[in-house]
C-alpha cells in the first residue's frame, strides 16, 4: 500500500481547539461515568423562531430550490441586506458591495487567499478568534499578533499597534463585540480604528458577528457607519447568532467593493454559493424580524450570563460582566499555574469544561473563556 504523504503545511498549525476539547470531554465522561458540564463552544442553543422554520420549509419546496444558486446574491438577498443595513445602521450598501457567505467563518478563512501573498503580514488580535490566524499561515503569510490586555480593558492600544507595522503589513482583523473577551467598541472608538488604518495604508476586516447579541442597553455599531470607511474596510456578519441559524451556515460580507470582488473570485473556485432556499430565508428573516422571539432569546442569554457569573465567583474567577456576545472572559486565581492547567484540573475534578485562554493567544495564559449559551438546569450539581 502506498504511503500517504501529507502536505507539509499541516505541521504549521494545530488542530482546531474545539475538536481537541471534544475528545478530552469524551475521555473524561467515559472515565468518570458523569456528563461534563461543557462551557466550551459558543453554539446558540435557542431554537430558531417557528416563523423562520416554516418559511424555510416553503422555500425548500419551491421549484428552483434544488438549482445551483450562482456565485453571488440572489435579488431577494441583496435587497434585504441593503434594506437591513440602512434600517439597522443607517449605512447605504450597493449590490456590488455585498456577498453571501457559507457562514462568517467562510469569509474569515478565504479572505487571506484574496488579500495576502507569501510573506505578507496580517495583524490579528491576541486574544482573538483562532481562525483569524491559521488560514494565513497555510498560504505562507505571517500573522502578527497585537495585544488586547487587561490593563487596556481589552481594547486596542494604538501606540503598541503602531510598533507592529511593517512595509509588509496588508490588513488588520478587528472584532468587537469580541470573541473571546466580550469587549465592545463604541462608534468613537471605531472612528479611531478607521483613521489609524487610513494613516497607515491598511485594510480593515471587521468581524461583527455578535452585533445583535447585546445586553444592558448597549447597541453595537457597524464600522461602515464611519464616514468613508468603505474606502478601506469590509464587515462580516452572521445569521448564526442573530437568528440561531448556526447549523445552516449563513453569513455575509459587506463593504469595499474591490475586496468583495477579490473574495468572490476566490470563492468561485471553492464553492457554488449559498443555496437559494437559505438566501431566501436570510432575506425573509432580515425583513421580517421576529421581535418577540428575539427578545426572549436575549433575555435567556442575559439570565444565564448572570447565573453563571455567580457560580464562577465560587471558583475565585475575576471578570467584568460582558455587555455583548456569548462569553465571559475570566481571570484565573493567582494560585493557579496557567489557564491550561486550571482547565484540565477543573475538568478532571469537577467535570466542568472551560476553554483555556491560550487557545486565543498567548495573552490568554491567565484567562478562561466560558460560554453562556449552554443548558444550566443542573449547574448547582457541579459548583
Amino acid at each position: 500500500m502506498k504511503t500517504i504523504k501529507k502536505a507539509k503545511r499541516l505541521d504549521l498549525f494545530s488542530e482546531y481547539i474545539f475538536a481537541s476539547l471534544s475528545k478530552k470531554k469524551s475521555e473524561i465522561e467515559k472515565k468518570t461515568k458523569r456528563k461534563v458540564l461543557d462551557f466550551g463552544p459558543g453554539t446558540p442553543d435557542i431554537k430558531p423562531s417557528s416563523v423562520y422554520i416554516n418559511k424555510l420549509i416553503e422555500f425548500i419546496s419551491e421549484n428552483d430550490a434544488h438549482l445551483y444558486p450562482g456565485y453571488g446574491a440572489i435579488r431577494e438577498f441583496s435587497d434585504a441586506l441593503i434594506w437591513w443595513y440602512k434600517k439597522r445602521f443607517n449605512v447605504s450598501i450597493n449590490k456590488d458591495e455585498l456577498l453571501p457567505l457559507l457562514g462568517a467563518k467562510d469569509g474569515i478563512s478565504h479572505l487571506p487567499l484574496a488579500l495576502l501573498d507569501i510573506g505578507d503580514e496580517v495583524l490579528i488580535p491576541d486574544p482573538g478568534y483562532p481562525p483569524f490566524k491559521d488560514p494565513a499561515v497555510m498560504i505562507g503569510a505571517k500573522p502578527i499578533s497585537y495585544s488586547l490586555k487587561k490593563e487596556d480593558n481589552f481594547k486596542i492600544n494604538f501606540d503598541l499597534l503602531k510598533e507592529k507595522l511593517s512595509s509588509k503589513t496588508k490588513f488588520i482583523w478587528v472584532n468587537f463585540p469580541s470573541n473571546p473577551t466580550g469587549q465592545i467598541a463604541t462608534r468613537k472608538e471605531l472612528l479611531t480604528i478607521v483613521q489609524f488604518a487610513k494613516q497607515n495604508n491598511l485594510f480593515i476586516v471587521y468581524d461583527n458577528a455578535y452585533s445583535e447579541i447585546t445586553f444592558d442597553g448597549f447597541i453595537a455599531p457597524s464600522i461602515l457607519g464611519i464616514e468613508d470607511a468603505k474606502d478601506i474596510a469590509v464587515e462580516i456578519g452572521s445569521f448564526s447568532k442573530t437568528f440561531s441559524f448556526a447549523g445552516f451556515r449563513m453569513g455575509w460580507i459587506v463593504g469595499n467593493k474591490d475586496i468583495i470582488e477579490a473574495l468572490s473570485k476566490v470563492k468561485s473556485q471553492m464553492d457554488s454559493g449559498l443555496s437559494i432556499p437559505l438566501q431566501k430565508l436570510g432575506a425573509f428573516a432580515l425583513t421580517n424580524f421576529d421581535k418577540t422571539w428575539n427578545k426572549e432569546m436575549l433575555e435567556s442569554y442575559r439570565k444565564r450570563r448572570n447565573i453563571i457569573a455567580k457560580h464562577l465567583k465560587k471558583l475565585g474567577l475575576k471578570f467584568i460582566l460582558p455587555k455583548a456576545g456569548l462569553y465571559i472572559w475570566a481571570e484565573i486565581p493567582s494560585r493557579e499555574k496557567n489557564s491550561e492547567e486550571f482547565a484540565k484540573k477543573l475538568l478532571e475534578e469537577k467535570q466542568i469544561l472551560f476553554t483555556p485562554g491560550t487557545a486565543f493567544g498567548k495573552n490568554g495564559k491567565r484567562f478562561v473563556r466560558i460560554s453562556i449559551c449552554i443548558n444550566i438546569d443542573n449547574i448547582n450539581d457541579y459548583f
